[in-house]
């Protein structure tokens, strides 16, 4: 059973910038994901609210990194954990996501399964899966799910497969395998 982080009594109570991932598109996009979550590490990008690595721990991830570089997003994702007693699984960094990205040395294997949800209007979504991958942060066989706006068809990126491109209101969620 999904749970719906966004809703509650307090589901208006949010910090704009943060844009939590809508219910029913977090779970249709872990409906696609299917049995494609459990043991691996994922690595939540612009994480905002940590939806996507908060419900990836909650199906079975071994490890959830979360990066936004708001003090809001970091106290919401702490909150998000706590509530359903995943930190041990989970590391939190308060950062610029570029940022992140140019410092790999931290990670000594990459991630299986990568969701990005940049703010629509600040990266365009190729030039986010391009220092994604000269990152090389996704390791082969992983999957990357990337929130974009409807008015922008998904890129073209050479180096992975696109598998679905599906529309959720305003957004769109592209999912990528890397072969």
């Amino acid at each position: 059973m999904a749970v719906r982080l966004s809703s509650g009594s307090r589901r208006r109570d949010h910090h704009a910038a943060l844009r939590p991932t809508a219910g029913r598109t977090l779970e249709s996009v872990f409906d696609m994901l299917a049995a494609e979550v459990e043991g691996r590490r994922v690595l939540d990008l612009f994480s905002g609210v940590g939806s996507y690595g908060v419900m990836a721990l909650r199906q079975g991830a071994a490890l959830a990194v979360f990066v936004d570089k708001a003090h809001e997003a970091e106290r919401r994702a702490q909150r998000a954990l706590a509530q359903f007693h995943l930190e041990e699984r989970a590391m939190i960094f308060r950062e610029d996501v570029f940022h992140f990205l140019h410092k790999t040395e931290r990670w000594k294997e990459p991630f299986d399964l990568i969701f990005a949800d940049p703010p629509y209007d600040e990266a365009s979504p190729t030039l986010v899966i391009e220092q994604i991958l000269d990152a090389g942060l996704l390791a082969r066989g992983g999957v990357l799910v990337f929130e974009h706006s409807k008015r922008h068809a998904p890129p073209e990126i050479p180096a992975l497969t696109l598998r679905k491109s599906r529309v959720f209101g305003e957004t769109t969620v592209s999912i990528w395998d890397h072969p």
